[in-house]
């Protein structure tokens, strides 16, 4: 159903188009959640929307991953190409490792930092709430990695493709 989508979209290979988006946005991402592991109050203010965005973060590095083996079946890249599908591949991994942190952060804000709360007083609530701090510090540095290697997966296909 997807692979005419996946080889080009209105005449046009899909794979430049798909990679874009994700290049730019990630790495926006990634800053935001170092922000946000050092501001938990705007983190809990955003609630369920940061790993709604992560999830469509996923969502774009999937297209672009999948519009990548499409072009590279149909002989449409130049170039030896193994090193940038392989870090292809595991920006995907370090994409769905910082998803589900996402995920755990989020649900951790909204259940697991209420119970603390509430079975202690505020002081103590926030000294015990190592939990939050340490997802939200392990959820930074993946999202930054995953910025990093994605970055490094563009700069392996743009030398594969334009022999830099």
């Amino acid at each position: 159903m997807f692979a005419g989508i996946l080889d080009e979209f209105l005449g046009v290979p899909t794979h430049p188009l798909a990679v874009h988006a994700p290049l730019v946005l990630i790495p926006i991402a990634a800053v935001v959640a170092v922000v946000f592991a050092f501001r938990a109050d705007w983190r809990r203010r955003v609630g369920w929307f940061a790993p709604a965005t992560v999830f469509v973060l996923v969502g774009m590095l999937y297209v672009a991953k999948e519009s990548g083996e499409s072009a590279a079946a149909a002989d449409n890249v130049f170039g030896n190409i193994d090193q940038h599908e392989q870090l292809a591949d595991t920006t995907f991994v370090i994409s769905i490792v910082w998803l589900g942190l996402t995920l755990a952060l989020s649900l951790w804000d909204r259940v697991g930092s209420d119970r603390v709360r509430a079975l202690s007083a505020d002081v103590v609530a926030r000294r015990s709430d190592w939990i939050g701090v340490t997802l939200s510090v392990v959820t930074a540095v993946v999202a930054v990695v995953t910025a990093i290697w994605l970055l490094r997966t563009g700069h392996a296909g743009s030398e594969s493709r334009w022999k830099v």
